[in-house]
C-alpha cells in the first residue's frame, strides 16, 4: 500500500532552484533514507512532505486517513503536565474507550439481565473490550515504559514537569511522544541528534520493528545502514532513487555514474560519426539519399544528457609543525567537574600516534574530560603530564554555535593578520567557501558553514595532538568523509569525543569507554569493541544463569542443538549471499552490454541480452526471497 506519493515536485525560493521533477513512492512497512549534501533541499523536501510547506509544482498525495508524525530537528516538548499525561496523549481515543467501558460496567453493576437494555450493554461491552484489547490497551502503561527507558529516562521521570527537562531531554519526549502514537508515516529530520550510542542502538532496534513507513533526513551512515531499506538523493536539483543501504548506494551511485558515462560516451561518438557522414556526403549525388537517411537519425535521435555528478567537497589536510615525543600524555587519578565533581578516579595513558575515541552514555563527563585535558577547564585532583613539544589544537562542538560580526575572510583574517588576503582566501576555498561567499557575515552562516571555519583553523594552526569534541556534528556526510581522510593522513596524535559509529569505527585505533568512577580502554576499532561488548554480555548471561542453578543435561543439550542449527542456517545464508552477489554483478555486466550501440542498434543481440537480463533477475528474486526466509528462521533461532 503506497502511504505517500510525489509527482513531478518542485520548489523554489525567489529565484533560487531548490530541486525539480521529484518523484517518490512511500510504501507501508518501507524505511527510506534521504541524503544529500547541506542546502540540497532535504529538510525542504521533508517539510512539503509534511504539509509545512505548499507544493509549487507537481503533486503529493496520501490516501485517505492516512496521519503522519513529522518530527524537525529543532522540535522539543513544551508543557506544564507531567511526562505521564503527555505520553498518555497518543492513547486519547484508548482512553475514550476505556471510558466507555467503565461507564457499561457500571450500568451492568446496577441492572440485572431482566432489563431490556441488558443484552444490548453486554454486546457493547463486549465490541468495546474487544477494541481496546486489540488496539493494544492494557499494554499502555507497558509502552510508555518500554519508549522512555529506550530513549535514557527512569521511571521516575514519569511523574515530573515536562518543563523541568533540558532541551535536548524535550527533543527526546518530542521523539517518545511521536512513536507512541504510531503514525502511518513517521517522518525524522536528524532523529539521533542529542542521543548517546546505547539509545541510537535502540531507536534502531525499535524502527526496525515499526510496522508503518518512515522517512529519515540523516547524516548518521551506520544508523542509515542499519534501519533503511531505500536511499533517495536528493542532487543537483533532482531526485534518485537507490534500492539500498547507504554503503550500498555510495557503490551503486558510482557504479551508475559510470554507465551513464559510457553510454553517453558511445552515443556521443554515434553522433560524432553521422555528422561526419552527413557533412562529406550531402553535396554528392550518389550519397545523398544515404546522407539524408542518416540526418533524419540524428534528428530523431534522443540525446543524452551530459551526466554530472556533485563532486564539490572541501578538501584539506592536517599537518604539524614539530613531532611530540612518545609519551603524549599520562593521566594519574584525575577528577574533573565544573562546580562539583562529576567523574574521578581516571587514568590513562596516550602515546605518540594513538587515535583514542573516548565514548559513554550523556552525561557521563566525556566533554569535560577533553575540555580539561586541552586546559579549558581546571582539573579538581589528580594530575595530566603532557609530553615533550606536545602542542594542542581543540575543536569544540559549540564552537560551530558562535557569533561574530565579521565576515569569513576577516574571520579567519582577524586569527592570522600576517598571511595575506590572497592565500587566506585560497585557505577558505579550500573549505568551500568561494569568492561571493568569504564576503558573507558569519552569523548568517548555517552550522555546517560555521563548522568548517572551524577546521580551517585548526589546519593552520598545525598542533601535533588534535583534541576533537564531537566533530562531525552539523557536518554533512561529503564533509565527513573529507575530515575522516584527513585525520586518517594526520601525523600526529587524535584523542576524540563522537557519537558517530562509522566515523568512530573509520579513525579510532583504541576505545576509551567511560562510565561513573571508570574508565575501560579497548585496543581495537569500533568494531572490535563492539564484539569485546558483545562477547562479555554472553559470559554475563553464561554466569547468571550457572549462577541460577547451571544448566542441566537436557538445557545444554538444547544449547548445543540451537547453536547447530544457528550455524547451519548462517552457513546457508552465507551461500545464498553469494550468489546474489553473483548475480547482481552477471546483471551489471548484461546492463553495460544493452548500453553498447553494437548491441542495442542490433535487435537481434539486444533481445538476446534482454531474455538474459530478464532470467537473471527471476533467479535474483528467488535468491533473495531464500535469503528472507532463512533471515526469519535465523531470528527465530
Amino acid at each position: 500500500m503506497i502511504v505517500m506519493q510525489l509527482g513531478n515536485v518542485g520548489k523554489s525560493f525567489g529565484t533560487d532552484r531548490i530541486f525539480t521533477n521529484i518523484n517518490l513512492e512511500i510504501k507501508k512497512g518501507e524505511t527510506v533514507g534521504i541524503v544529500g549534501k547541506n542546502g540540497a533541499g532535504k529538510t525542504t523536501l521533508m517539510k512539503m512532505m509534511a504539509g509545512e510547506l505548499s507544493v509549487e509544482d507537481g503533486r503529493i498525495t496520501t490516501p485517505k486517513g492516512i496521519s503522519i508524525g513529522y518530527l524537525t530537528q529543532q522540535m522539543t516538548l513544551e508543557s506544564t503536565q507531567t511526562v505521564r499525561d503527555e505520553m498518555m496523549r497518543p492513547f486519547a481515543e484508548l482512553l475514550r474507550t476505556q471510558e466507555e467501558m467503565n461507564a457499561t460496567t457500571a450500568w451492568l453493576a446496577e441492572h440485572d439481565y431482566q432489563d431490556l437494555s441488558y443484552d444490548e450493554q453486554l454486546e457493547k461491552y463486549d465490541r468495546l473490550q474487544n477494541t481496546f484489547e486489540s488496539s493494544g490497551g492494557y499494554t499502555i502503561d507497558a509502552q510508555i515504559k518500554t519508549v522512555l527507558t529506550g530513549l535514557n529516562f527512569s521511571n521516575s521521570d514519569l511523574e515530573r514537569n515536562v518543563d523541568a527537562f533540558s532541551g535536548g531531554q524535550k527533543t527526546r519526549l518530542a521523539l517518545g511522544q511521536m512513536l507512541l502514537s504510531k503514525p502511518d508515516l513517521l517522518l525524522l529530520d536528524e532523529p539521533t541528534n542529542h542521543l548517546d550510542m546505547s539509545t541510537v542502538a535502540w531507536l534502531e532496534q525499535y524502527l526496525n520493528s515499526f510496522t508503518g513507513a518512515i522517512a529519515i533526513i540523516s547524516h548518521d551512515r551506520y544508523f542509515l545502514d542499519r534501519t533503511v531499506d531505500k536511499i533517495f538523493e536528493v542532487e543537483m536539483h533532482r531526485g534518485t532513487l537507490y534500492h539500498s543501504n547507504y554503503t550500498k548506494y555510495v557503490k551503486e551511485k558510482e557504479k551508475n555514474f559510470s554507465l551513464q558515462v559510457k553510454a553517453y560516451e558511445h552515443q556521443q561518438k554515434e553522433i560524432k560519426q553521422l555528422e561526419t557522414f552527413v557533412e562529406k556526403n550531402i553535396a554528392r549525388a550518389s550519397t545523398s539519399n544515404m546522407a539524408k537517411s542518416r540526418r533524419k537519425k540524428l534528428e530523431q535521435m534522443d540525446r543524452m544528457d551530459t551526466p554530472m555528478i556533485d563532486r564539490k567537497s572541501a578538501r584539506f589536510s592536517f599537518d604539524i609543525t614539530r613531532e611530540s615525543g612518545n609519551d603524549v600524555l599520562r593521566i594519574k587519578s584525575l577528577a574533573i567537574g565544573y562546580e562539583e565533581t562529576l567523574n574521578s578516579g581516571i587514568d590513562l595513558n596516550v602515546d605518540k600516534g594513538d587515535r583514542l575515541a573516548i565514548i559513554g552514555p550523556n552525561g557521563i563527563g566525556k566533554s569535560t574530560l577533553v575540555k580539561t585535558i586541552a586546559k579549558q577547564l581546571p582539573r579538581h585532583e589528580g594530575e595530566i603530564i603532557y609530553g615533550t613539544n606536545v602542542s594542542i589544537g581543540y575543536y569544540d562542538q559549540k564552537q560551530a554555535e558562535f557569533t561574530s560580526n565579521r565576515n569569513v575572510l576577516e574571520e579567519l583574517w582577524h586569527e592570522y593578520p600576517e598571511m595575506n588576503e590572497s592565500d587566506v582566501r585560497k585557505v577558505l576555498g579550500r573549505f568551500l567557501f568561494t569568492q561571493e561567499e568569504v564576503l558573507k557575515s558569519v552569523n548568517d552562516l548555517s552550522g555546517g558553514e560555521k563548522a568548517r571555519i572551524q577546521l580551517a583553523r585548526l589546519m593552520l594552526e598545525k598542533n601535533n595532538l588534535l583534541i576533537l569534541d564531537e566533530p562531525t556534528n552539523h557536518l554533512d556526510i561529503d564533509s565527513k568523509e573529507v575530515l575522516e581522510e584527513a585525520l586518517q593522513n594526520f601525523p600526529g596524535t587524535i584523542l576524540f569525543v563522537s557519537h558517530d559509529r562509522y566515523f568512530i569505527d573509520r579513525i579510532a585505533t583504541k576505545i576509551v569507554e567511560m562510565d561513573q568512577q571508570h574508565v575501560k580502554v579497548y585496543n581495537g576499532d569500533y568494531s572490535y569493541y563492539r564484539h569485546k561488548k558483545d562477547e562479555q554480555a554472553s559470559l554475563t548471561i553464561q554466569t547468571e544463569n550457572s549462577q541460577a542453578g547451571g544448566q542441566n543435561g537436557s538445557d545444554y543439550h538444547q544449547q548445543k542443538q540451537k547453536r547447530n542449527e544457528m550455524q547451519k542456517l548462517k552457513r546457508s545464508a552465507a551461500r545464498v549471499e553469494e550468489m546474489i552477489l553473483e548475480l547482481e554483478e552477471e546483471i551489471s555486466t548484461i546492463e553495460e552490454k544493452l548500453a553498447e550501440p553494437e548491441v542495442y542498434g542490433d535487435y537481434e543481440k539486444a533481445a538476446e541480452y534482454d531474455q538474459q537480463l530478464n532470467d537473471r533477475k527471476e533467479a535474483l528474486e528467488q535468491q533473495m526471497l531464500e535469503w528472507e526466509a532463512l533471515e526469519e528462521q535465523i531470528e527465530e533461532v
